[in-house]
């Protein structure tokens, strides 16, 4: 009776704190709405309560002069010294140089006269605050002086830059992005010394507050498109932004699609010849990879190599790299179609070959065809998520042990198994993985409709194909160009390149307000030699 009184009067509910059933937009507007005062110890208690008393927030106090301080920052994202260097040079400095940091102003005497450190912010809130030392930075208060200042004491933890792994060359740079944005930003700005480099900055994420820089040429980009892109981007209103992936879901044209409609990269050279193109890159902070828009299907297709070797050798490569595209394409659903319905188009020898190795097999070749691009798709996978020493080994390993034993137990005949890995090894010769993958996909549909309908079944889904590529735009800039529609000076760097003194003009869907790279008249010819000594009269 008694329990019972006293779960009725609320006497045994545990009393829970005041904010503890607040969701976290609360304490978003809370942190922005909460202002940093002159009263140093009210400044560092708003700072423990918000931080929830975190064990990596560390204040350190000192007396600049007369007046009491405090130095704020996040343990490990600080460098040791700097806030040395700030803390010493507050309280010795200003004795030396006779500096009297006056109640009310002390931050700005600080700001003007003593400290010397890169970047000197001043943050009038929690929330600001925060977003400050969780970047690097130190935030100075002196007792008397309302608001804080951030001071750059950012220790740099990144890798060093390096040759991107998924994306190598045999003759270009071996420089690649990293998951720093100034060290991003920094290899551009090597590579195009000028001031017309514009880089726009924004921050984009509720949570995460990522920075995301949007780069490009002013004078050469358009200005629409420029435009364009940065009103997607501030459209965006989302928890974190981790990548640039999630960036590339918010901005792209038609998301129902399985092509890429942006282009993502790890080199800063592809960036730079890009922006040369009239283009916009995208690149994010903590992530190594950089967005091109707008992106075109030709595009995809270009290598790095195709501009640093011999043109005959580069325009072979190239002409290979399509033809291997098609053909991981429709080559599955070609060989399905013709042993079911068009036997007729084999030689007599080649098709009685092809049944004898058949007798015994309980599937129907579609199935074959599908269950071992199934076991490669699992294998690809695998390989990718394995150790880098032992995923390539054992991805060759177990496809050599799994198709000979599925041949010798009569599950699978000789040849699917030849036309699965002649498609595989076509699909690795793709340079870009987004369109790999897209292609792929494909290749299943593919191959049921080659099943069920013939070669008509694969001509109706090239024809789907080719349609739904035709109705692609990427920022407004159609998806096949300069193909379709038909640009003939652009076809010089589409399905073949030719020498960059015959490349004159840009894209001219991008490069309309520069459309010309250089002057005509730069063919290697011979030059005028000595002049001979003309003899003397007598």
């Amino acid at each position: 009776m008694f329990n019972w009184l006293k779960n009725k009067l609320g006497l045994n509910r545990r009393t829970l704190p005041r904010d503890a059933d607040r969701d976290i937009s609360f304490f978003q507007e809370k942190a922005a709405e909460e202002k940093l005062s002159g009263n140093l110890e009210a400044n560092l208690n708003k700072i423990q309560e918000a931080g929830g008393f975190s064990y990596d927030i560390s204040i350190r106090r000192f007396m600049a002069g007369s007046l009491p301080g405090a130095l704020v920052y996040l343990e490990g994202l600080t460098d040791r010294r700097s806030t040395e260097e700030i803390i010493r040079t507050l309280v010795l400095e200003s004795e030396k140089t006779k500096t009297v940091l006056k109640r009310g102003r002390g931050l700005e005497s600080a700001r003007e006269k003593l400290l010397t450190a890169d970047e000197l912010s001043p943050v009038e809130n929690i929330a600001d605050l925060f977003a400050g030392i969780a970047r690097g930075g130190a935030a100075l208060f002196l007792d008397g002086s309302p608001g804080a200042l951030i001071c750059d004491t950012r220790e740099p933890k990144t890798r060093p830059v390096s040759e991107p792994e998924n994306e190598t060359t045999l003759r270009g740079p071996r420089d690649g992005f990293i998951e720093n944005l100034r060290t991003n930003t920094s290899l551009l700005r090597l590579r195009l010394p000028i001031p017309q480099l514009w880089i726009e900055t924004m921050t984009i994420g509720r949570l995460s507050r990522t920075e995301v820089a949007l780069v490009y040429l002013k004078g050469l980009a358009r200005e629409t498109l420029v435009r364009e892109v940065h009103f997607r981007l501030q459209q965006i209103e989302i928890d974190a932004i981790l990548g640039t992936g999630y960036l590339e879901d918010f901005i792209e044209d038609n998301p129902f699609t399985l092509f890429p409609l942006t282009y993502r990269t790890e080199r800063p050279d592809k960036v730079t010849a890009a922006l040369l193109e009239g283009r916009v890159a995208i690149l994010a902070g903590e992530t190594p990879f950089a967005l091109i828009v707008p992106t075109e299907l030709p595009m995809l297709m270009q290598a790095p190599d195709d501009y640093y070797e011999p043109l005959p050798t580069a325009i072979f490569i190239r002409l290979l790299r399509y033809t291997a595209l098609v053909t991981s394409l429709l080559l599955p659903g070609f060989y399905v179609a013709v042993v079911t319905f068009h036997p007729e188009l084999l030689p007599t020898s080649l098709f009685l070959r092809i049944i004898s190795t058949r007798e015994g097999v309980p599937f129907p070749v579609v199935a074959e065809m599908l269950i071992l691009e199934l076991i490669l798709e699992i294998l690809r996978e695998a390989g990718l998520r394995l150790p880098p020493a032992i995923g390539p080994a054992i991805s060759i390993v177990g496809a050599l042990i799994l198709g000979d034993a599925a041949i010798r137990a009569g599950l699978v005949s000789p040849g699917v198994v030849i036309i699965v890995a002649l498609t595989a090894i076509a699909g690795f010769s793709t340079p870009n993985y987004a369109l790999s993958a897209s292609f792929r996909l494909l290749r299943f549909a593919f191959t049921i409709l080659g099943a069920a309908f013939g070669l008509f079944g694969l001509q109706f889904a090239l024809l789907l194909t080719i349609i739904h590529l035709c109705s692609l735009r990427s920022f407004g800039i159609p998806y096949l160009s300069p193909l379709a529609p038909l640009i003939l000076p652009d076809l010089k760097d589409s399905f073949i390149t030719v020498w960059w003194w015959g490349m004159r003009s840009r894209p001219k869907l991008l490069g309309g307000r520069e459309p010309l790279r250089q002057p005509p008249g730069q063919k290697p010819q011979p030059g005028p030699g000595p002049e001979k000594p003309r003899k003397k009269r007598r």
